[in-house]
């Protein structure tokens, strides 16, 4: 083994960090200028000005809902005028802003901008704020900051009138304006104006209501006949979507992750009416008249909002402008689809030109469509314009963009399915590395003793490895690869000389036979962060092989531990209760947390009682009348401090201890959690007591089994990480320890640590030899999650919403630290269990006839 616990963690570090590099590595597009929009000077662009509607959390099935009732207003509009349809959003993140950004500025952001964004100061991007003359926006602070390029920005905060009542300032804001601002504007064209319609409630993210819809239709209404009264010229042109994505889970309500489909609507100067059907279409009133319904990306309306100002896309838009919207000539709208097309084109230019930097750039896989095709097609486009035949140019170049947008997305991702592999290989390297590591129970230890054909296998190994990186960092320099790409691509190299360095000192590694269990049992915990029963097979499977000798012996003590097997597998198959709150089973499961050690025999002593049932009984009147939650907060974390540096003698230390974390773990739940967690207890306490009636000691391999097993299954049981780390999060203020930002992350840990800690302690508690077998476990351990990281690290995504990111990357995190969280624990366990004057006592105590142990 290595002499020091910090060269595995510096070995995982390294691990962990090129798994943030494979999956959220910026691509920086750079600095791009804008295309020039060719405008004959006989022709008028579409618009003078375009009005932006955005409300927050308003979706397609609310918006046609009953007829379009619920907007008797706007379907008069849109009965006579303009364009209805749906937005269909990629799969993009969902935070906040990042839907503003794909329709202001034409792109997705992926879980690296957002991050980076978070992190640091926002990289400044091209918008629609910046390409047109002028831009007015009414809207929130965050957003002012995220476009600084909005040349007067109202800032509005939706905690000033909650409710529908948020609209209503809008409008009066805009109203204002608009009257002291419009007569200065009636000769300006290239106006922009942006209304962001939010509300207290909505804001958070919850769906727009019939009710909200009706009073948001009334609003949308009197500004859109102020703004006709204003510039009565009739060149104005409107824009009705919302904020689209995925949509935002509410504890247990919404864990769904199928995207949200958003509406739109497009009226006013410039904008065609089609009525004829060809494909979808909606139902628009309650005498059944159909209207065509528009499908698009969400993109899409960035160039057909810069298509109807007359002026150029932002220069890193990637949507497509959509044909026949526009109630324009064949010229101006083929022009618009020309200058789109050249916008691509210039972000394919410029990766292309960045790949084909290096020397043996020509030696390496590339896109289809390279420099000539590119030239080839910009030629056409132009002999298609001079000879005026705008049809042709109109149809070859909307053909040709999607072929450049594949090539943007190509070489976007151009290194990540070269860097997931290298972290596979530097992943399986460490874990063959750490399989020489484990020893064999009794063995001698390391040895330097090897067969002398092995001793040259791993001379020539060793040259070979220092070949291919002399090779790969020449090659790697010539070809000028971003420096976060080496790192990842050399890592494989480094883990493996670890590798081949271990298994030359390895003269007593165990047998591939020995590694059945461990490796079985990790892939039953991969499967457990898909399919919540695949661990609770494998738990079940564990739990009865490893008490297999209690089922010739059965007893009253054997019956009760099968009855919690069988319950604790059931509930796997219930819903997820992480990040639900269920208030009534949780008042049950308080009162039961107090009740039983007593039912069980177990004697805390009167201290304990009266400070757990204090605590308990206040966690009690907290849930069901929620009164006071400062001071409930305030009660929990004295009691957290107290159980932490208390220290009781008692001959019943591992019951005291149980009853103490279980106490704790209670004020965390919002559900029935604390009840599975309990149970898990008391099945594990019960099974070791089975056990031991064999056995008095177990080796290193079978308690890291147990700890992998046990502690795993207490996550999948109730719910997963995502549950724990987004969910919980969302609903935290129902909890006794309440909400705020400076514990939250406190509290998360907690509830992830609590129920890991108390099967440490029972297992050090049931067996005393263990405390000394502590880096042998720590090995076992470190093999089986790094064999269960190789799954996991193709399961990470950078896109979706922020529970699947969060927890996709959470879930590899966990299991890569988990064995130091458990060695923590360890030491922490040592200090609450493993005292020195209870060493001292036999290792079995006769328990008096009217009281049972060790449950």
């Amino acid at each position: 083994m290595f002499r020091s616990y910090y060269v595995y963690a510096l070995v995982q570090l390294l691990l962990l960090a090129s798994v943030c590099l494979v999956h959220f590595r910026m691509t920086d597009m750079g600095i791009l200028e804008p295309q020039s929009i060719a405008v004959d000077p006989k022709e008028r662009v579409p618009a003078d000005r375009l009005v932006v509607f955005v409300k927050d959390g308003l979706r397609a099935k609310t918006f046609f809902e009953d007829y379009c009732n619920n907007l008797p207003l706007l379907r008069q509009v849109f009965l006579r005028q303009g364009l209805v349809g749906i937005c269909h959003p990629a799969p993009s993140t969902d935070s906040q802003l990042s839907s503003y950004v794909a329709l202001f500025s034409g792109f997705y952001e992926d879980a690296a901008a957002v991050v980076h964004n978070w992190l640091l100061s926002p990289a400044p991007i091209d918008s629609i704020f910046n390409r047109s003359s002028y831009s007015y926006a009414w809207t929130t602070a965050r957003m002012a900051r995220r476009f600084p390029d909005i040349h007067m920005a109202t800032v509005l905060s939706p905690e000033v009138s909650p409710g529908i009542d948020m609209d209503e300032s809008v409008f009066r804001a805009v109203d204002t304006f608009l009257l002291s601002e419009s007569q200065a504007l009636q000769e300006r064209t290239g106006l922009l104006f942006f209304v962001h319609l939010m509300s207290g409630e909505d804001a958070s993210g919850a769906p727009v209501t019939c009710g909200n819809l009706k009073f948001t239709d009334i609003n949308v209404w009197k500004m859109y006949k102020r703004f006709e009264d204003s510039f009565p010229n009739q060149r104005t042109a409107y824009l009705l979507t919302s904020d689209f994505g995925f949509p935002h889970s509410h504890g247990c309500s919404n864990k769904s992750n199928k995207l949200v489909e958003a509406p739109f609507f497009l009226w006013g100067s410039g904008v065609n009416h089609l009525t004829t059907i060809r494909g979808r279409s909606f139902v628009a009133n309650a005498q059944e008249q159909k209207l065509p319904l528009q499908v698009l990306n969400p993109i899409q309306l960035t160039p057909l909002m810069s298509a109807l100002l007359g002026v150029p896309p932002p220069a890193n838009n990637r949507g497509r402008l959509p044909s026949g919207f526009l109630r324009v000539s064949s010229r101006y709208e083929a022009n618009a689809m020309h200058t789109n097309s050249l916008q691509l084109l210039a972000q394919a230019w410029h990766l292309l030109q960045r790949h084909k930097a290096g020397l043996f750039s020509r030696a390496l896989p590339a896109h289809w469509l390279n420099f000539k095709l590119m030239d080839s097609f910009v030629k056409a486009a132009r002999v298609l314009k001079q000879q005026q035949r705008f049809k042709s140019l109109l149809e070859y170049t909307s053909n040709y963009m999607p072929a450049i947008v594949k090539c943007i997305d190509y070489y976007m991702d151009y290194y990540r399915i070269v860097l997931l592999v290298a972290a596979s290989v530097a992943l399986l390297g460490w874990v063959y590395c750490l399989r020489c590591h484990l020893e064999r129970p009794g063995g001698p230890g390391d040895s330097g003793e090897i067969s002398e054909e092995l001793s040259d296998c791993l001379w020539g190994s060793n040259i070979i490895s220092r070949a291919v990186t002399l090779f790969l960092v020449a090659l790697m320099c010539l070809q000028r690869v971003p420096l976060g790409v080496q790192a990842v691509l050399l890592l494989p190299c480094l883990v493996w000389v670890l590798a081949l360095r271990a298994l030359k000192r390895s003269g007593n590694m165990v047998s591939c036979s020995r590694l059945m269990w461990p490796l079985v049992l990790a892939q039953i915990g991969l499967g457990g962060f898909f399919r919540r029963y695949i661990m609770a097979m494998g738990y079940l499977g564990f739990a009865c092989y490893s008490t297999r000798g209690a089922f010739r012996a059965r007893g009253p003590h054997f019956y009760l531990w099968l009855l919690l097997l069988l319950a604790l597998g059931y509930i796997s198959v219930l819903p997820e209760s992480i990040g639900c709150s269920h208030r009534n089973i949780l008042l049950i499961s308080i009162p039961l947390t107090f009740v039983r050690p007593l039912a069980f025999g177990v004697c805390p002593g009167l201290a304990t009682l009266q400070i757990n049932g204090a605590i308990l009984l206040a966690a009690f009147v907290h849930v069901a009348a929620a009164s006071l939650p400062c001071l409930m907060a305030l009660s929990s974390w004295v009691y957290f401090f107290y159980i932490a540096y208390s220290q009781r003698r008692s001959l019943q230390i591992t019951e005291l201890t149980v009853f103490n974390l279980s106490t704790l773990y209670t004020l965390t739940c919002t559900s029935f959690e604390s009840l599975v967690i309990q149970m898990l207890a008391m099945e594990l306490q019960l099974g070791l007591r089975l056990r031991t009636a064999d056995e008095q000691c177990i080796p290193a391999k079978t308690a890291a089994l147990y700890i992998l097993v046990y502690s795993w299954y207490s996550i999948f049981a109730t719910g997963n990480i995502p549950a724990l780390v987004v969910d919980f999060a969302r609903i935290m203020n129902e909890t006794c320890f309440g909400y705020y930002l400076w514990t939250s992350g406190l509290v998360i840990a907690l509830k992830l640590l609590l129920p890991w800690l108390l099967i440490v302690c029972i297992l050090g508690g049931a067996y005393k030899d263990l405390w000394s077998q502590e880096r042998q476990i720590f090995a076992w351990l470190m093999f089986m999650c790094s064999t269960m990281a190789v799954g996991l690290l193709w399961c990470v995504v950078n896109n979706g919403t922020s529970r699947e990111i969060v927890g996709s990357f959470a879930a590899i995190a966990v299991v890569l630290v988990f064995p130091f969280l458990w060695l923590l624990l360890w030491r922490l366990a040592h200090l609450k269990v493993a005292n020195k004057w209870i060493s001292q006592l036999p290792t079995h105590l006769s328990p008096p006839p009217h009281q049972v142990n060790n449950i």
